[in-house]
C-alpha cells in the first residue's frame, strides 16, 4: 500500500474515532443525569442532540468512504497492539448497548401509551442509529485489530 492510501486511511479512522468520543463523552453525560434523576422524563439539549447527530452522521461518512474505497493498511503486525485494539472495540460496543438498554427501560412505561407515538418513534430510531454508527466503529476497529494480529503471509 502507497503512503497515500494509509494517511487518507489514518485521516478517516481518526476522524471516526473523534466522533465516537464525542458521542461516548455525551453518553456519560447522560447516564449521569439519568441516574441522579431516576424515573423523571429528561429533556436532552437541542445543541448536545446536534452534536451527537452530527458526530454520528461523519462517523458514518468516514466509515463507509473507508470501507468501500480504502484497504486495510498492510504489512504492520502487532499482536499486543492489535489485542488492545480488539479489547477497546469491544468495550465500545458494551457501552453502545448499554445505551440502548437504558433507553428502552427507561421509556417501556411510554410504549403502552398511544399518544405521542411519534416522538418515542423517532427517538428511538434516532438511537438506533447512534449505536449503529458505534457498531461501524467498533467492527472498524476490530477488523484493523485482526490485520494487526494476522500471521504474515509467506
Amino acid at each position: 500500500m502507497t503512503q497515500r492510501p494509509i494517511l487518507a486511511y489514518t485521516l478517516l479512522l481518526l476522524v471516526q474515532t473523534a466522533c465516537a468520543l464525542v458521542i461516548l463523552f455525551y453518553i456519560h453525560a447522560i447516564f449521569r443525569i439519568l441516574v441522579e434523576h431516576i424515573g423523571e422524563q429528561q429533556a436532552l439539549p437541542t445543541s448536545i442532540l446536534i452534536r451527537v447527530v452530527v458526530a454520528a452522521l461523519l462517523g458514518q461518512c468516514c466509515y463507509w468512504a473507508r470501507l468501500y474505497r480504502l484497504p486495510l493498511p498492510q504489512g504492520f503486525r502487532s499482536l499486543a497492539l492489535g489485542h488492545l485494539l480488539a479489547f477497546a472495540a469491544r468495550l465500545g460496543a458494551i457501552v453502545g448497548g448499554a445505551l440502548a438498554s437504558i433507553y428502552f427501560l427507561r421509556h417501556l412505561p411510554e410504549l403502552t401509551r398511544l399518544s405521542d407515538n411519534f416522538t418515542l418513534i423517532w427517538r428511538s430510531a434516532l438511537l438506533l442509529a447512534i449505536v449503529f454508527a458505534l457498531y461501524c466503529y467498533t467492527l472498524e476497529l476490530e477488523r484493523l485489530a485482526a490485520a494487526w494480529q494476522a500471521d504474515p503471509e509467506d
